[in-house]
This record gives C-alpha cells, structure tokens and sequence, in this order.
C-alpha cells in the first residue's frame, strides 16, 4: 500500500509555478485529428482500451502530447510513435490504478516484454493485449523504422522503462524511502524519455550515433531533455500524486530529504527545471561547436537537438493544459498555476486506499465533498444517503452507462435496460426467487450447504472462501439454472467464470488485460453453455432455463443471445455478491463481541446479524448509473450525460441516516423483511425499479449457511494468528477465513 507524504497533506497551500522554456513550439500537424483517430482506432482493435477508453480520449487532450511529439514525421512513422504512445500511457495507468502490478505481476509482464523483443516469445499462451499486440503489431512495424542497432538500443531503453517501474512498485509495496539523486535516475526512464527520444529520432528519419562528437555531449543533452520532462510532470501532478499517496514525485522527495515546506520543495524542483534547461543549452552550443563533429553530421546534429526542445516545450504546453492534473473540475487550464492546498482536493476513484480502506475516504466525501467530479475516471462521486437513493430511484438517473461496462461482454441485457423494456423482462424472472420457487430453492442451499460443511469434519482448520462462502452460491445458481454440480472440477470450472465475468463487470478503471480475459472466459462459458440450451430448447425442464425459453415479451420470445446473456449475469452477480456477504456475516459474527454465541442461542438473530452486515460492510461498494438530463439533489446538481458513481459503501455509513454507523448494531433494523423490499434503510440491494431481483435468494442462502457452518461448528473461530483483513474496489470482502473448526 502506497505511503503519503506527510509533508504536504493538509499543509498550506502551495503555487504552481509557470514553467517557461526558451525554445519554439513544434507547432500544429494538419492531420493531428487522422492521428488522433488511428491511435483510438488501433487501441480499440487490439483490446488496449474499450469504448469508455475511446471516447474518454476522443473527448480529451490526453493523446495531445503524442501527436506533438511527432512533430513533422513523416505519417508511418508519426503513427507508430502515436501506438507506443497510448501503449506506455495504458501501462503508465495500470501501474498508478490499482493492484495490477503487484505481487509480482509486473516482474512477470517485463520478462514477457523481453522475450517478445528477443523474438523468443510467440503467440501461444499469451492472453495479455499489451503482450499481443507488441508480438503481432507493434514490435514487428517498429522494427521496420529503422536498422538492427538502432532496434537493439530502442529495446534496452524499453527493458529500462520497465526495470524503472518496478523498482519503483517494490518501493511502493515496501515503503521503502528514496534520495533525490536514485529518484532523477529512475525517473528519466520510468516517464520513458529515453525509449521516446529514440523513436523520434527514427520517425523523424534521423538516427545518430549515440555519440556523434566523442565527447559525450549528446547522452548529456537526452539527459537533461529527460530531466526537464519528467519533472516538469512531477511538478505538475505533485497535488494528484499526494491525493493518490504516490510518495514517488521530485517535490515530495525534495521536501522528505531536505525537511522542506510544501512551497518551498515546489520551487526547489522548479530551479533544478531550470538548470537543467540551461545545461541543455550550454551543452548544445558546445557539442555543435566541437572540431570532432563531423561537418556532414551538423545539420542532422542540430535537427536532433532542436527537436528536443521541441519535445520539452510540448511537454510543458502538455502538462500545463491537459485535464490529467487538474484536481477538481472547471478550473481554466489556464489557471493551473494557481495556489493549490492538496486538503482540498477530492479523493479519487484511483486512488489505492479504495482497495484497502476506503471508509475514511467516504468519510470525507460525504462531510466535505458529498458531489464531487473525479476527474481521472470521469465521474460523479454520490456519498451521501439521500443522494444515493435518490439516484438509485429517480429515472432520470439510467442506466446507459452499462453500453460500455456490460453490453461489449453479454450483449443487450436485463441489468442494461430501462423503464418498459425493463419491467416485462424483470417481471419473468421475479416469480422465480420468490414463493413456491424460494422454497424449492431453500431445499437446495440446505443440501449444498450440509454437503459443504460434511467435507470440513474432521479438520482442525479450513479457509472457508475456498471451502464454504465461494462454492455454496456457484452450485445453488448452477442448480437454479439447471447446470451440473456433481463434482469439484465442476464447481471450479463455474467458480472461474463468475470471478472473470464479474471482474469484467467491475472493472470502471478499464484494465485491458481484464476487458480481454473477460472476452474469452464468455467465449469458454458460452459453448460449455451451448448444449443446455439446446436440451432445454426441445426438452424442458423445471429450471430457469426451460422458463425462459417457455417467455415471451411483447409477443415474441426471448431469443437465444438474450438466454445466454442472461445465465451469465445471473450465475456472477448472484455467486460473487452472495459470496462476499457470506464472508462478511461471518467475519463480523466471529469478530463482534457477543455476536457468535447470541446467533447460536437464538437461530433467528442470524437474519439481524446478516442486515446490519449488508449495511455496515455490503459485500458491493459502488454501483454506476448515467444521467438523461441534469438532475439537482440534495447536495448539487449532477450535469446532462455524467456517469455517476453511486458509493454504496459510503451511503450504509451516512451519520445522517444511521445513528452510530461503524458500529455493529445487532438489533437496530425495527423490520428485518423490510431491509429485503425495496423500502429497506440501506441501500445493499439497490432501490427503486432496479432493487436486487435476488435478495430474498440471498437472505435464504446466507442465513441457512451461517446456521449449518455454526451448528456443525458451535466453537467455530479464527485460527491461531489469523486475522481478517478485508480488500475490494467494487467486491468487498477478505481474500481468506482461515479458522479452526
């Protein structure tokens, strides 16, 4: 978990200092929108980004930087440097958002990186989109930009690229500390300077040697040129890394090695900026002026260094513009300069304690910023009760937003419809988890859940995610829909599919590698799906199935895509959620004082303890919607077309709605069937036209398999040294239980 800086949170504020260079600008290209338009185009056809992604870029100035560096290439080699580009800023993004890079993962991906640039890396096996683009696109039309020595050094520029990211997630994930000298060294090639400059050079047609005048002048000035980039990034994004927790930026080391104050670690960053500058331009004068240069190598010496200025300029016009390092929206790009105090700056979606601890992020979003636009991810944060609800109920708030979040994995669903369309499909479907059919179903989560526990008699110990809270829910929809369970190969194969398809589904940072996976896991799901479909087709039976192909909607029946679709949905959303509420229930019956031997006294204290667990720790944190038309709530207004984040999370644990809300309340519902209705105080389930269809489903099968664990297991408790510790953006529950049984 990323460390603050504790020098600049909360501090006074500070000004961003206008960063001024003494060079051109390199000037509009008049094809920079067909440029612009190839990179959204070639991303979007090698899964580096999906439409949220696209349109996020055709609509900002993010792809700005790119295009001007390319200057005035000619346009096959514009458009290659143009791919590399959006190639780094997605990994760039994949590295700063979220748990991808750990653990690992990173070390893994570069060793791939290597292999693919060895030409010792093929096809087979590799799912990554980043990795299969390089083998089958990138790497081989680079290769043709110019010859095998200029190729063999743009590759070691790579692999440092590389190298430098993760020594800087070890650092990360250590809370290690760096010096201001380590720090310039990485930071030339994490911002990947170095790779750049190198495919400028070749898209330009200007290869160099890499020392044209035998006296080192020119590694020095791609030095300085990488210095003067890469901080002034981090000048820029000082504010954003700080809200981020990203300790790894030129002012916060400046400020944590020379126990500066914020302003005064700004402006020392600023004056290395511009020493740098000034080396720059003494070492150009004096490398044009060497006798050692040859006289036939001037013009291309002198182009090469002038396009580097050009780069450095771009870089600051770039930063100084873009939206990327604003910390709250409608501020003039003009104006980012201003004086800035990062106490105010609202928390953000990408931030890495939404993983780890968000509670106190919604705390301050709900008391100091309660409508907030978090620009990274482009959305509306709600964290307040009454907004949430609001959004949750008002059919203003749509649910348009799911055309890029779900309709490019399953299509035309349930969970992407509205208003009519929306109440005829949902009405075939509620009959089945309600009455008669609730009571069918609770005869089989008592066999499921008996089934699972039997398997544990004799242990010492077990972590239940594995053996109870995942494969309960997996087997009682699978059998809903009327797929086998017979054996545990069975309930993995399933158990695999729902975790990829609904990481796909939760997936608002828009991870590549995620959008890819989730793509081939419904591929592999849909033709294990196949053969059902076609027996229930002619041979029904008394499943879900057979009760959709037997529906019709406005006189036509569902069709096949729909079906499948369908049995998708319902098989994640139902196995993951209840899945993640299981493990919280037991978690707070383990870990509240009192909780685990009261629930064994009185069996039906177990549906108080499953209510106030969805409130207080709802195994779901955030849901989207998208709004037709500007709405006012309570805290503000919400613009036309805004994607809205609805922070669940956050609205369980509004002090405005619920007295004491941390704490575990085992008695505070007055009504437990209302928290299961559409009028319930929490909002776990939802509210209005789209409350969860299954929470009578999830009532039954968390409470029946609460009972039985505890009735097998009357001393059921944490083993020696265990302790929950529950992660999750979106799904929020503990990795692991491991008790003693």
């Amino acid at each position: 978990m990323p460390v603050s800086s504790p020098s600049l949170i909360g501090s006074e504020p500070f000004a961003i200092p206008r960063v001024r260079l003494p060079f051109g600008t390199p000037g509009e290209r008049p094809d920079s929108e067909v440029l612009r338009a190839h990179a959204i185009r070639w991303g979007e056809e090698f899964g580096l980004i999906g439409p949220r992604g696209g349109a996020r870029l055709a609509e900002t100035s993010l792809l700005g930087l790119g295009v001007a560096l390319t200057g005035t290439a000619p346009r096959s080699g514009a458009t290659v440097l143009m791919d590399w580009f959006l190639w780094a800023v997605v990994l760039d993004d994949r590295v700063d958002d979220g748990p991808w890079a750990e653990d690992g993962a990173l070390d893994r991906f570069s060793a791939a990186v290597d292999a693919i640039t060895r030409g010792q890396e093929d096809q087979a096996g590799v799912h990554d989109p980043m990795l299969t683009v390089l083998i089958d696109d990138l790497w081989p039309r680079t290769g043709r930009l110019a010859d095998a020595a200029w190729l063999e050094r743009l590759r070691g520029h790579l692999l440092h690229h590389l190298d430098a990211q993760r020594d800087l997630v070890r650092m990360r994930e250590t809370a290690a500390d760096i010096g201001s000298e380590e720090y310039v060294r990485i930071r030339r090639h994490t911002f990947g300077a170095p790779l750049f400059f190198d495919l400028i050079e070749a898209a330009d047609g200007v290869v160099l040697p890499a020392d044209p005048c035998g006296q080192g002048c020119w590694p020095v000035l791609r030095d300085r040129a990488a210095d003067v980039v890469s901080w002034t990034n981090d000048i820029h994004s000082v504010a954003k890394d700080v809200v981020l927790g990203e300790r790894f930026n030129l002012v916060t080391v400046l400020a944590q090695e020379r126990r500066l104050a914020p302003q005064a670690a700004v402006d020392a960053a600023h004056e290395m900026l511009a020493t740098a500058v000034g080396d720059f331009t003494a070492v150009k004068r004096r490398h044009l002026g060497h006798a050692e240069l040859p006289e036939a190598d001037r013009p291309d010496v002198a182009r090469a260094a002038g396009r580097l200025e050009q780069v450095m300029t771009a870089c600051v016009d770039w930063h100084r513009t873009t939206s990327r390092y604003h910390l709250r929206s409608g501020i003039p790009a003009q104006d980012n300069h201003r004086s800035v105090r990062t106490g105010e700056a609202t928390p953000t979606l990408k931030s890495r304690q939404f993983e780890t601890d968000p509670y106190p992020l919604y705390e301050r979003l709900r008391t100091t910023f309660p409508l907030a636009y978090d620009e990274p991810t482009d959305t509306w944060l709600l964290s307040r009760h009454a907004d949430v609800r609001t959004a949750l109920t008002d059919q203003r708030f749509t649910n348009a937003n799911y055309t890029w979040q779900i309709t490019p994995l399953l299509g035309h669903s349930i969970v992407s419809m509205d208003g009519r369309e929306h109440t005829a499909h949902r009405a075939l479907l509620t009959p089945e988890f309600r009455s008669r059919a609730l009571a069918v179903m609770h005869e089989s989560i008592t066999e499921v859940a008996t089934s699972l526990v039997e398997r544990l008699r004799g242990r010492d110990t077990a972590d239940l995610i594995t053996e109870f809270t995942t494969p309960l829910p997996v087997q009682v929809i699978a059998r809903l829909l009327g797929l086998p369970t017979d054996t545990p190969e069975q309930v993995a194969r399933l158990r695999n599919w729902t975790k990829v398809g609904f990481s796909y589904l939760g997936n608002y940072r828009q991870d590549p590698g995620l959008l890819t996976y989730g793509l081939a896991s419904r591929d592999d799901f849909y033709a294990y799906l196949q053969p059902y479909l076609d027996a229930r087709r002619t041979h029904p039976g008394n499943d879900l199935i057979s009760v959709m192909f037997d529906s019709v909607v406005d006189g036509q029946p569902l069709s096949e895509e729909y079906i499948r679709g369908c049995c998708a949905i319902l098989l994640t959303a139902g196995s993951e959620t209840s899945n993640a509420g299981l493990a919280n229930l037991i978690v707070n019956v383990l870990d509240e004082p009192g909780v685990r031997d009261a629930v064994r006294r009185d069996p039906a204290l177990v549906d108080h303890a499953l209510t106030e667990t969805l409130r207080r720790d709802a195994p779901m944190q955030l849901v989207l919607r998208q709004t037709s038309e500007a709405v006012e709530l309570p805290s503000g207004t919400v613009p036309a077309g805004a994607t809205v984040a609805c922070l669940i999370g956050a609205a369980n644990r509004d002090p405005e709605r619920f007295r004491l809300p941390d704490a575990f309340d085992l008695h505070r519902a007055d009504s437990v069937d209302r928290e299961y209705s559409a009028a319930s105080s929490h909002v776990a389930f939802g509210a209005g036209r789209h409350f969860c269809l299954g929470s009578h489903l999830v009532r039954a099968e968390l409470t029946a398999g609460l009972r039985i664990l505890l009735d097998a297991f009357p001393d059921l408790r944490w083993a020696p040294g265990f302790t929950p510790r529950p992660t999750g953006f979106v799904k929020r529950c503990p990795p692991r239980l491991d008790v003693a049984l």
